[in-house]
């Protein structure tokens, strides 16, 4: 883990596939990023889910490197998705694995929930980093 971290499995480990279970970090320093969601520049709505999904990270990357971080700095994320389906869920790890190493992912949450601030916004992200 590039954030100094170990996975730390429960045993028996969880048997469910794409579960990050937990991570250990010894780390200085701590970055705590806010709700972040996938509006374009000027606050204009993304086209579909994945493309939405793929904002939210491309702005957390952008966050995490103002502070010198990427998103392998990261050591928990919660994921909020309105309307959460197995299609969405589906969705979400595919995006979700083209920008985080799937061998390395976070100590993570997802929730599925009825509404986030905004009617246009269907996924917020907030997470923390090690930096």
């Amino acid at each position: 883990m590039a954030a100094g971290g170990e996975r730390v499995t429960r045993e028996p480990s969880p048997t469910i596939p794409g579960i990050s279970d937990s991570v250990r970090v010894a780390a200085g320093d701590l970055l705590f990023l806010s709700g972040v969601v996938g509006l374009r520049p000027g606050g204009e709505a993304a086209g579909d889910f994945a493309d939405e999904t793929d904002l939210v990270f491309g702005e957390l990357q952008r966050a995490l490197s103002a502070r010198g971080a990427t998103l392998s700095s990261l050591v928990r994320v919660n994921v909020y998705i309105v309307g959460l389906t197995p299609e969405k869920l589906a969705t979400y790890r595919t995006v979700r694995d083209r920008w985080i190493d799937p061998e390395s992912i976070p100590a993570s949450t997802l929730v599925g929930v009825a509404a986030l601030f905004a009617d246009t916004c269907t996924i917020e992200i907030d997470a923390i980093a090690a930096v």
